[in-house]
Formats: C-alpha cells, structure tokens, sequence
C-alpha cells in the first residue's frame, strides 16, 4: 500500500510538471502577464518541495534505506551530468556562460562533499 501511495504521488508530480513545462514550452516568455510568471513560479516552487520530501518517511527495513539512497544517488548524477551539458553546450556552441549554472553544480558538489564529511564524522 504504502509503494502505491508514493507512485501515485509520483505521476501527480510528473503531471504538474508536464503541465508547467508545457505552458512554459508554448506561451512566450517576453509576453507573459505578472500574473502568469507569478503562478508559473508558484507551481514550480511547489513541485520543487514536493519532489524533495518523496520518500522521507521513516524506513521500516534496510532494503527501503538502500532504495532512497540509490535513487538519491542516480538523481545526483543525472543534475550533474544535466547541467555539465548544458555548461559544454554553452562553452563550445554559444561561447557564454550562465554563471548560476556553474554554481549550481559547485553547490550540489560541496553539498555531497560536506554532508559525507559530516556523516563519516
């Protein structure tokens, strides 16, 4: 029970997305009302809490430990390498970088640096 109850918060979440990105996709960002890029950011802040509290329950058995830290793991790695293309894309096709790239990717590194110290320590 508890399994179906996290993947149907799932594909809530994969829907709001969806539904964000695709008003994102076709409505023009220079012509978006105050309104508009008010909801869009409330929407977004939204998922952006939902998604982080998935999972952070209390574990009831190792296996279910195991499970969190692999996909917390594999997400890791994906932003990472997600936002390593994006800096490669703009360093060779654009040649101009979006700082906050950069320090998202210095920010999610020292994160896992520091919370493994911490955790070892």
């Amino acid at each position: 029970m508890h399994n179906r109850k996290i993947l149907i918060y799932y594909i809530l979440l994969f829907i709001l997305i969806a539904l964000t990105a695709g008003y994102l996709l076709f409505e023009p960002m220079d012509k978006m009302s105050m309104p508009t890029i008010v909801s869009v950011c409330t929407f977004l802040a939204i998922y952006s809490i939902c998604v982080s509290l998935v999972g952070e329950t209390k574990c009831e058995d190792e296996r279910e430990i195991l499970h969190r830290n692999l996909s917390n793991r594999a997400a890791t790695v994906a932003v990472t390498l997600f936002i390593s293309g994006g800096l490669i894309y703009q360093i060779f096709i654009i040649h101009r970088i979006d700082w906050w790239l950069l320090a998202t990717i210095i920010i999610i590194n020292l994160t896992k640096i520091t919370s493994l110290i911490y955790l070892n320590y």
